[in-house]
């Protein structure tokens, strides 16, 4: 009997095995995860504590009230203080819980304070006073009740996101008209006021310049944009030393693009919901995601200045434009994600000395090219008329820019050294 060939079998056998190699890899190669929250470091999971402890001493007419978390297994006598201020609307800690969780299982008590009654019933006006009282109410709950976590005085910080970035910015500005203690050093997450302006200050250059402060905005916030983190970045004294400012930038390398809007300091843990309802609390609940801004950016960098500020240490975390700064870790195949873009003040202390302490750009404008003489290696940022860097080069060494990337338009051309020490500067006209 005629036997079958089993040639046809095999061959369709390994076609098969061919295809389901190919989908695997096409399924690998469009299936890129963000990076996990690492394990130890800034922004990192090696917790000292096991579990926190949520108090309740809201109102629901009150605009001057607060949540308080401690850190337990193990308790504490004592820990540093963190003033944790929310954006506006958000008076409920719910959207922010997992980071205050993080924060807290760190080491620190957090003061949440509620100060506004709602949305709308609160005037702007009335948002720092209230802070200012809830502040004081905490602290005093604290430092009396002997079953709390007593604060460190000398040791507390600010933390704002959005309306909250102008409230600690004017908390920092004015803390001894306000009577709260001083704090050490402040962070402003997306910070602004959108199209409400209340509550400003009039002007923050004259601020205590011995703080350490990071200002982080997000390149596509469309709620505040960047005005007022810039006015807290080039109009303060603080030495850039001590204060950088932050731009995160979108990565839609993997199958979950990772943002930089307004909302990316939401990160919400329902277990701290406070209890308060209203449509803006819902939204940030609906708007929020723990990812990797959070892990490399926010939680990161909120760390690392803590750590900095308090204990001398991880400062290259937190400020000097280092890798450690601006590491915002590996998607799943290896590739790096987007990372930070950090620059010192544009204009603090460079406008009376750069007058005459011109750069020699040639040519000028330019077409095509530029070059500045230079005769160390030094870091080279070129920023636009809106303020925002658009080129920046760390150890340029007088070699020629290609400029066919960039827009026409008026830049700055800013050189320093790797110390953050201004060099020259000079204004570049691109004209292709």
């Amino acid at each position: 009997m005629h036997q079958p060939s089993i040639t046809p079998i095999l061959i369709t056998m390994k076609y098969l095995q061919l295809l389901i190699t190919i989908l695997s890899i096409s399924q690998f190669s469009c299936a890129q995860n963000q990076p996990l929250q690492p394990t130890s470091g800034p922004g990192g999971s090696d917790y000292t504590h096991g579990n926190v402890v949520m108090s309740d001493f809201t109102s629901l007419l009150s605009g001057e009230s607060y949540w308080l978390f401690e850190p337990t297994a193990p308790t504490v006598d004592s820990a540093n203080l963190i003033i944790f201020v929310h954006g506006y609307g958000v008076n409920n800690p719910g959207p922010y819980g997992a980071w205050i969780e993080h924060l807290v299982r760190k080491g620190n008590i957090v003061v949440y304070p509620k100060y506004q009654i709602n949305a709308t019933l609160t005037l702007p006006s009335q948002f720092t006073p209230n802070t200012v009282t809830a502040i004081l109410n905490s602290i005093n709950e604290l430092n009396t009740n002997p079953n709390r976590t007593k604060p460190r005085l000398q040791n507390i910080a600010l933390i704002g996101h959005s309306y909250g970035g102008v409230i600690s910015s004017n908390l920092a500005t004015e803390y001894q008209s306000y009577g709260i203690p001083k704090p050490k050093c402040f962070m402003l997450c997306e910070p602004g006021t959108s199209i409400l302006t209340g509550g400003r200050l009039d002007s923050y250059s004259n601020m205590d310049d011995s703080y350490s402060a990071l200002i982080i905005v997000g390149a596509d916030d469309a709620v505040v944009g960047d005005s007022f983190g810039r006015e807290i970045m080039d109009s303060t004294s603080i030495p850039t030393s001590r204060k950088n400012y932050i731009i995160h930038h979108e990565d839609s390398h993997g199958d979950e693009t990772i943002a930089a809007t307004h909302d990316e300091p939401l990160a919400a843990n329902s277990n701290y919901d406070g209890g308060v309802l209203g449509a803006i609390v819902t939204g940030a609940y609906a708007m929020s995601k723990e990812n990797t801004v959070d892990y490399y950016c926010y939680w990161k960098l909120g760390d690392a200045l803590l750590d900095c500020s308090f204990n001398n240490l991880n400062c290259n975390y937190a400020f000097g434009d280092t890798q450690e700064q601006k590491n915002m870790g590996q998607w799943s195949d290896g590739q790096e994600v987007v990372k930070l873009t950090v620059r010192p003040s544009i204009t603090v202390g460079i406008n009376n000395t750069l007058e005459t302490n011109k750069l020699n750009i040639y040519p000028n404008p330019s077409s095509s090219f530029f070059t500045i003489n230079t005769n160390e290696p030094a870091k080279l940022i070129l920023i636009d008329s809106t303020g925002r860097t658009v080129y920046q080069n760390n150890n340029y060494t007088g070699e020629r820019v290609q400029t066919q990337a960039f827009e026409n338009g008026v830049y700055k051309a800013l050189l320093q050294t790797q110390n953050n020490e201004t060099l020259g500067l000079n204004t570049l006209v691109i004209n292709h």
